[in-house]
């Protein structure tokens, strides 16, 4: 899945659930909570692809912490699914596990645009 799809999983899920409006995160996570095997299924394709991404900058830069943001970010079965994936590819890959430092990998929640708009404001303070 290109990256530039990747923000859009929930279209696929409320496709297959026949939900008119795609564009419906809640629905498409209310789906996953409640158990439903395809929505579930294009929810952890879409984890695992995060979770390459986090693999992909973590063998460059080995950060300490990986934050997920957007209104998204705010469930947590998102982020608890993330990690899993995560360790999963070290667990199945033992050379991968041997040498990869796993970073933490969090939440921003809905703040991360009032943070952007902070370093924007202070930045232009410097000036």
């Amino acid at each position: 899945m290109p990256a530039a799809q990747l923000s859009e999983w929930w279209k696929g899920s409320n496709q297959e659930l026949g939900n008119e409006d795609l564009a419906d995160s809640l629905a498409a996570f209310a789906a996953i909570k409640s158990g439903n095997e395809e929505a579930g299924k294009i929810f952890r394709q879409y984890c695992l692809d995060v979770a390459v991404m986090i693999l992909n900058l973590q063998t460059v830069i080995n950060g300490e912490k990986v934050v997920i943001g957007g209104g998204i970010s705010a469930e947590e079965i998102l982020i608890e699914e993330i990690r899993r994936q995560f360790g999963e590819i070290l667990q199945d890959n033992p050379i991968l596990g041997q040498q990869v430092i796993p970073p933490e990998i969090v939440a921003a929640k809905n703040d991360t645009n009032l943070y952007g708009a902070l370093f924007a404001l202070l930045q232009g303070m410097q000036k």
